[in-house]
């Protein structure tokens, strides 16, 4: 009993340091406007020196904090997520937002074990809330339970991302957005996928959908959506998540669900985009 209490004990200690490294970040981004702006590779694809301070401040301060994990982040070479524990990290995810001064913008973070995510915090430093999950324990912002909505789908409202790195997935995901305004209450896009997901988990918004997005855009926001009773998908796989893919995403709420998910299949069932490895050396 002293050795399970003493776990717990430490566990959370390890959860108060992780959420105090996610606000270090946060600061890091919040409090200055960013002073070299860089092209990647796609359309309108930006990275900024502020991303990269954040991920490598992220990288020392998480690797530290559970000794012996790794680390896949968005600015970095990675390797194939293994069984190891591993963090998944967007230090900016909202980058355009960022550079618009938007405030737009999140630090995303999850820890994975055995290639599944068993913690998950999205920290959003302008209004300076903290979404956090961890498996089989729920999901809160700012230390209260939240819960996905129970509005239905003809009454919903619905976030989007519209893939804009993939010019060829704009028309599609224009299409399934305009089928969506027509089928529930409205529609909305932030820019920033870990916020959509944070939102949809704690019921200010009832689902969301994007054609193409990696581990670090989606990982920490899945476990908050599964652990406040929503429900998580990636249309284009047959079986359950797999957190190493550049794939479509889908979320919602579950009484959401039926209707937002028969939607997305109309549309995406001639599809034959494959999912594609998130290893660097790999992605085109």
């Amino acid at each position: 009993m002293i050795h399970k209490a003493e776990k717990n004990e430490e566990r959370k200690a390890m959860l108060k340091q992780l959420q105090e490294i996610a606000m270090n970040a946060g600061r890091l981004f919040s409090e200055k406007r960013p002073s070299r702006i860089e092209q990647k590779e796609g359309h309108a694809n930006y990275v900024t020196n502020i991303d990269r301070e954040v991920e490598d401040y992220l990288q020392a301060a998480l690797l530290d904090l559970v000794p012996g994990s790794g680390i896949i982040g968005e600015e970095k070479e990675n390797e194939g997520l293994s069984d190891a524990p591993t963090w998944i990290v967007d230090p900016v995810d909202g980058t355009t937002n960022l550079i618009h001064d938007y405030r737009m913008s999140a630090v995303s973070i999850a820890l994975c074990e055995s290639k599944k995510p068993v913690l998950g915090l999205i920290w959003q430093p302008y209004t300076r809330e903290l979404f956090f999950a961890e498996k089989g324990r729920g999901a809160t912002l700012n230390g209260q339970p939240i819960h996905a909505a129970e509005t239905p789908f003809e009454r919903a409202l619905v976030t989007i991302g519209t893939s804009p790195y993939h010019p060829a997935l704009a028309e599609k995901s224009m299409r399934i957005a305009l089928d969506c305004l027509l089928s529930c209450a409205d529609i909305r896009r932030s820019g920033s996928a870990a916020i959509d997901l944070a939102c949809v988990a704690c019921g200010r918004l009832d689902a969301f959908f994007e054609l193409n997005l990696k581990p670090w855009d989606y990982a920490a926001g899945s476990l908050l959506i599964q652990e406040a009773g929503g429900c998580f998908s990636m249309p284009s796989l047959s079986g359950p998540p797999c957190y190493d893919l550049s794939t479509t995403i889908a979320a919602s709420s579950a009484v959401c669900a039926d209707g937002f998910f028969s939607l997305l299949r109309s549309h995406l069932s001639n599809d034959s985009s494959p999912c594609r490895s998130t290893d660097q050396h790999a992605v085109p």
